[in-house]
């Protein structure tokens, strides 16, 4: 494979910058959720836990821990049918079928506005940037998508925006 950086891009690759991911519906987290999470990580805060105390902070009740918000998306089971059904739009890229390495290359999270036990949640996610680069591990696509997580009244609660970068996968020489 002799791809450059300047030639892996192709026309129908940066078209896809700006598509959007179907909106999905999260499962909604429960009081038995928040005690497993408080149970693993130790967080005991009891804006998490207690009623009385989040309302006393202005809240109309409990919180959820904004970290459980932020996993909750990557949670969620692909469909079975293959790469043209997958609700991440990142999976849906015509990016060659070599680029299978897929690493972690950062993300940035905000957290806009408290979410409540039980409270609905849906996400959506889209791309945002699509470029290629050079390096150690030889041409590389690095593809930025953006995730947001809305609450039932359709307020933007958290934003993350997260790339990854995709390589050849490498064959074991003998």
């Amino acid at each position: 494979m002799n791809e450059s950086a300047e030639t892996i891009i192709t026309e129908e690759l940066r078209r896809c910058v700006g598509q959007r991911g179907p909106v999905r519906s999260l499962d909604l987290l429960s009081a038995s959720d928040v005690r497993r999470y408080v149970d693993a990580t130790g967080d005991a805060n009891p804006l998490w836990l207690d009623d009385g105390f989040a309302r006393s902070a202005g809240y109309k009740g409990r919180l959820l821990p904004p970290i459980l918000v932020g996993w909750t998306p990557f949670s969620l089971k692909e469909p079975e049918e293959g790469k043209g059904s997958s609700f991440d739009v990142r999976r849906q890229l015509p990016v060659p079928t070599a680029y299978a390495n897929v690493r972690n290359a950062g993300s940035e999270t905000e957290w806009l506005k408290p979410v409540h036990l039980g409270e609905p949640l849906s996400c959506q996610g889209h791309i945002v940037d699509i470029t290629a680069r050079e390096g150690k591990m030889g041409v590389g696509i690095y593809v930025t998508q953006q995730e947001e997580v809305r609450n039932g009244e359709g307020e933007l609660v958290f934003t993350r925006r997260h790339t990854v970068a995709l390589f050849p996968e490498r064959t074991v020489k003998e």
